[in-house]
């Protein structure tokens, strides 16, 4: 009797997972799907089938405008940073917004492998979304056993050596290749998951880098510190030397072929040299006024920080901040917060659609799991707060009473005897206030009646 009550059990299990299964991200990209309905997938992969998109030639563009712009590096880099710094505060919640205090998703994102530290993984990963515009995270897992798919570490793969497999119509994405990898198979969907800023061509499955769009300023920014180290390396400003005018404007051709020889000569090089005739210099390209490579510079500048989000004092310096707290709470808000939400998006949706066993597949996750979402606790970040002065003065504007206020700086609320009438929970209005209508009799008067 109870060995047919457990095939049952044992086939009413398999029913439930088969159909999580068939409920897990099966909307036409990573899963293998019956998508001849699907008339867009057909139409875009109708001539990309069984192509594989590296565009190695613009990634490495990117890449090399990444290590050859101090403006473009500095502006990722200190986002980098402050995106790994708030990483630190990412909790694991459960349906009820509870936070989890112990699971295996903390455990990894704590401590992604042996080489890289929670920080360090976080920076690489904002890197990569913010150079190439996507950020590939492998994620490595145990073999066979009796642990098989078991997650074991996170890895940031370096988007300049990826390359986007493109399937049939069933199956869009089968994979990721690695540039010189001789391995013929793709790394495929449920080993990896992609972070990507929406692209306009459909084409491609890379996300959209800024530098791409601000590939004129960063060009304008390298084209003029070339000219002014062409400058500084033939020993200063660059200049044409000529005969002065007379005084009816005209330049004596005699005089002109005299300065010429004598400026031509090799014995006169690197000399001081005295002329007989008047000659005029005219300083060219080197100088703001001429090429106005500050000008230009500055604005390029500014154009960086728009397409990456910052504020582009942040850049300059903190002179228009109260101080460093006011500059490093702009930089969480407007680009570290915002790019720790996607990652925490895109990593929970991996995971729901990760399944694991080689016969048996089963999802990664259980039913309880399925409902988790990893979320940054702004709560916790003290940049993030508002001033005590601040909160203060708000308080005391709405006549808050004084256990609203010892609440409000985390102190205990009086109860019991040290509340006696609850006087400390009823507002506090300074002395001489009065209600009523302004133009109408004292409150305290007794009104006429009818």
């Amino acid at each position: 009797m109870g060995f047919f009550t457990l095939g049952r059990d044992m086939k009413d299990m398999e029913a439930r997972i088969e159909q999580r299964i068939d409920e897990i991200e099966q909307k036409g990209y990573y899963q293998p799907n019956d998508n001849e309905a699907n008339e867009y997938l057909q139409r875009l992969l109708r001539y990309m089938a069984g192509t594989i998109e590296f565009k190695t030639y613009e990634r490495q563009d990117l890449y090399i405008a990444y290590r050859t712009c101090s403006a473009a590096f500095g502006i990722i880099d200190r986002i980098a940073r402050a995106v790994g710094e708030c990483s630190a505060y990412i909790e694991l919640l459960d349906e009820n917004d509870e936070p989890v205090e112990e699971h295996w998703i903390l455990d990894l994102l704590n401590h992604p492998n042996d080489r890289y530290s929670r920080r360090r993984f976080f920076y690489a990963w904002s890197t990569n979304i913010d150079v190439f515009g996507d950020a590939f995270t492998y994620m490595a897992k145990e073999g066979p056993g009796k642990n098989l798919g078991k997650p074991l570490g996170l890895y940031i793969l370096s988007g300049v050596k990826v390359g986007i497999e493109h399937g049939v119509v069933s199956f869009p994405i089968p994979g990721i290749d690695i540039v010189g990898d001789v391995n013929k198979e793709p790394i495929p969907p449920t080993d990896y998951f992609q972070s990507f800023n929406y692209n306009l061509d459909d084409d491609s499955y890379f996300g959209f880098s800024p530098l791409a769009a601000a590939a004129y300023d960063v060009s304008l920014l390298k084209k003029g510190k070339e000219r002014l180290n062409t400058a500084i390396a033939n020993g200063g400003v660059n200049a044409i030397i000529t005969p002065a005018r007379d005084k009816d404007g005209f330049v004596v051709p005699q005089a002109a072929k005299q300065v010429e020889d004598e400026l031509n000569k090799t014995e006169n090089f690197n000399k001081t040299k005295f002329f007989r005739q008047p000659i005029e210099t005219h300083e060219i390209g080197s100088k703001p006024v001429d090429l106005a490579i500050l000008d230009s510079g500055k604005e390029s500048v500014t154009a960086l920080c728009f397409v990456y989000g910052i504020p582009m004092d942040l850049y300059y310096g903190q002179s228009k901040y109260e101080n460093a707290k006011e500059a490093k709470k702009a930089l969480y808000e407007s680009a570290a917060l915002p790019r720790l939400n996607i990652f925490c998006e895109d990593f929970m949706d991996y995971l729901r659609r990760v399944t694991i066993g080689n016969k048996s597949k089963k999802p990664l996750l259980d039913e309880k799991e399925m409902k988790y979402r990893l979320a940054v606790n702004t709560d916790k970040i003290d940049v993030l707060q508002d001033d005590p002065k601040d909160v203060l003065t708000n308080l005391t504007l709405m006549h808050a009473s004084l256990n609203e206020m010892r609440e409000a700086y985390g102190y205990d609320r009086l109860e019991g005897e040290d509340n006696p009438g609850d006087i400390y929970d009823k507002p506090m209005l300074p002395l001489g206030t009065m209600f009523g209508d302004e133009f109408g009799g004292d409150i305290n008067e007794n009104q006429p009646t009818e």
